[in-house]
């Protein structure tokens, strides 16, 4: 599929300098290379340069021609129910028997039919015989006795070693007239998308997806897909023409051709652990999650393992370790090694497809990290004199903690395996089984002990999760308004928070104070300023504890997706404002709490920031009409610490996109109506876990 889980619309229509014949098109691309390299009239060593060049890329556009098909998709349904013809892309032909492999801009929707364009331009239908999900390919099957076909021919070494720079020759035809096109690059990269993927600066168009990409040899170095970079845009396609494009290898091409020509599609493989830390190039292969009946689980790895290989492949962080799982898919078996107080272990998981979604659970607890500094005595390792402590701060109300944690309580182990942080704390609940109690190690008063806690599962109706505490309310005087300007952004926004008080150290028998929430509400489009939208929030915000700015669209019209990047920043700027917890964020709609409006464009944008961030906010509370925006997720991301929640009065049905929601590992809490008072009570419960 082109779009994950919220599919977008693709392209219907691109822009493509159609070339009556080969021999015109070659002579353009011997033309480009004349005119876009500096050339000295005294000095032939240049232009010598540049004919051979051209004539370089004419012999191999020539020789790879006749392997390279149109692809036509035929009667696709769009969600309104309309139906389209998408524009049409490029295939390569690998046997003899009609096999023609392509990229998944074939199947981005279900279509009536599948046309092949042969280099003959006779014209046939085509079968999918399976897909390769996690490289974005496609195998098709012609339906055509007569036709003769010509296959590109293999690479008989493999040319991986080849250097970066070296040219590249991305090759296509167009429309009924199987018109050719050539565009040429050098090869900027290897090791790309999680180390599925080759980079070249080409220029590609949609035309040329599907199509094969070759060296000056002459070589099939691998078949143009429709990719960005992860966290480069929401749509796949959305680099096309930009200079950077990306071919998924010949060699591995042939390792997967006869699994694809059996029928079987291909998924990528997946573990089942999360690595400690925000920084994916960051130093460090900690695990700080591992699901359990995953893979990695049943392969013996425990949390604070330290990875230090993968299928014989050396990481050092999370990025390499990424790069290294890429080449394998579900189904392969994998060597990990790692290390675990201090011994070197080896062991063998089998990648599978899916992992059941995650069903985060709640005890009730609201933590605090706090560094011990480590006695002489203590201090065995002469590169760490301190360490993180987990402290309880708050014990929920009716909670499953409440009666047996307690306040100052210093959590040492969860199910057997040492507690990193509160964060890592967070994550292992959202990743703890359903109905099996928590055991959790404890120092109270000197001594550890165990104490077993029965866990809710957060998704479902929010009154399962007992009674919202607030805090005494503040004297008006001790809030303030203050107006939030950053240099490179045009949103107006503005903040109600309590003055900071003076710090002051509690004493030991002494609760802690319950640190600050915050909520990011996002104003309708049509409401410009920010102090004025704040007046109803302010007296709750104050009973409830809860931060509350306001944030206006960028225009009176809309709220536009490249908005997600101001929203983000201001939100970090409220964060260090208010001194408010990064644990309890939330991110409010317009829809979420205007009683006498359906959902606007607000509640959508709310939905698309919070899903295209990573962990920038904890909950987001919109409209059950709420219209999904077009974004692109990870199944292999790691977990979104993300609490959904809409209305949903009786008998009313949640809407289509929830089971989306529900896959990715977000729980989705309900309530019968949302209002001002209860989207600031519930912001507020984000502080616990």
């Amino acid at each position: 599929m082109i779009r994950k889980y919220f599919p977008a619309r693709l392209h219907r229509s691109f822009h493509v300098n159609r070339i009556s014949n080969p021999f015109e098109m070659l002579l353009t691309v011997a033309l480009l290379f004349c005119t876009t390299t500096s050339v000295h009239a005294d000095d032939p060593t240049p232009a010598r340069y540049q004919s051979i060049l051209a004539k370089a890329v004419r012999h191999v556009a020539e020789d790879t021609l006749p392997s390279v098909v149109t692809i036509e998709v035929i009667g696709v349904m769009q969600a309104n129910g309309e139906v389209r013809q998408d524009a049409p892309t490029s295939g390569v032909v690998i046997d003899e028997q009609g096999h023609v492999l392509t990229s998944s801009w074939v199947t981005g929707g279900d279509s009536a039919s599948i046309i092949v364009n042969a280099p003959s331009g006779k014209r046939y239908p085509a079968t999918v015989v399976a897909k390769d999900e996690h490289r974005d390919l496609v195998l098709l099957k012609v339906s055509s006795p007569d036709e003769t076909w010509q296959p590109i021919p293999f690479p008989t070494s493999d040319p991986a070693n080849d250097q970066v720079g070296e040219t590249m020759v991305a090759v296509a035809r167009y429309g009924e007239n199987n018109t050719p096109m050539v565009s040429t690059g050098i090869l900027s990269a290897v090791g790309r998308l999680d180390g599925t993927a080759i980079q070249t600066d080409a220029r590609i168009s949609p035309a040329f997806y599907g199509g094969p990409l070759v060296d000056l040899k002459g070589r099939f170095r691998g078949v143009v897909i429709p990719a960005v970079g992860e966290g480069g845009a929401e749509d796949p396609t959305a680099w096309y023409d930009s200079g950077i494009a990306f071919a998924v290898p010949s060699s591995i091409i042939a390792q997967k051709l006869d699994q694809l020509r059996r029928g079987e599609n291909i998924q990528q493989g997946l573990l089942g652990f999360v690595v400690a830390g925000s920084d994916p190039y960051a130093e460090g292969t900690e695990l700080s999650v591992v699901r359990k009946r995953s893979p990695a689980d049943k392969a013996g790895l425990k949390v604070g393992d330290q990875l230090k290989s993968i299928g014989g492949q050396s990481v050092t962080r999370r990025q390499e370790i990424k790069l290294a799982l890429g080449q394998y898919d579900a189904g392969d078996e994998v060597q990990i090694e790692y290390e675990r107080d201090g011994k070197r272990m080896t062991s063998a998981a089998k990648m599978i497809a899916t992992i059941p979604p995650l069903q985060p659970q709640f005890i009730g607890l609201i933590t605090a990290d706090e560094v011990i500094e480590q006695t002489e005595e203590e201090d065995t390792d002469a590169e760490s004199s301190s360490s993180t402590a987990v402290i309880v701060q708050h014990v929920w109300n009716k909670s499953p903690a409440d009666g047996k944690l307690k306040v100052n309580d210093r959590l040492i182990q969860l199910d057997g395996s040492p507690i990193l942080d509160s964060n890592a704390m967070r994550q292992r609940l959202w990743a703890s089984d359903p109905d099996v109690p928590i055991e959790l190690t404890i120092k109270r008063d000197g001594n550890e002990q165990v104490v077993s806690v029965d866990p809710l599962t957060l998704d479902g109706s929010l009154d399962r999760i007992a009674a919202f505490e607030t805090s005494e309310p503040l004297p008006a005087d001790d809030w303030n308004v203050d107006t939030l300007q950053l240099p490179d952004i045009t949103n107006a926004a503005a903040i109600w928070f309590p003055k900071p008080e003076p710090t002051v150290d509690t004493p030991p028998d002494e609760a802690p104070t319950i640190p600050l929430a915050l909520a990011i509400v996002l104003a309708p489009p049509k409401d410009r300023d920010p102090s004025v939208i704040l007046g109803p929030w302010k007296d709750l915000a104050r009973q409830h504890h809860v931060a509350v700015c306001v944030i206006c669209s960028d225009g009176d019209d809309q709220w536009r997706p490249n908005e997600v990047d101001s929203i983000s920043k201001l939100t970090a700027a409220s964060l260090k404002q208010s001194g408010a917890s990064p644990s309890a964020v939330a991110l409010i709609g317009g829809g979420a709490f205007m009683m006498d409006e359906k959902a606007n464009p607000a509640d959508s944008m709310a939905l698309g920031a919070s899903l295209s961030t990573v962990n920038v906010f904890t909950g987001v509370a919109i409209s059950n009409e709420t219209e999904p925006p077009a974004v692109r997720l990870r199944k292999d991301g790691p977990p979104r610490l993300l609490r959904v929640l809409i209305p949903s009065p009786p008998n009313s049905e949640l809407p289509f996109w929830a089971e989306t929601l529900r896959r990715i590992g977000c729980p989705l809490q309900t309530t019968p109506t949302l209002n001002r008072d209860l989207c600031l009570q519930w912001t507020r419960s984000l502080l616990a876990m």
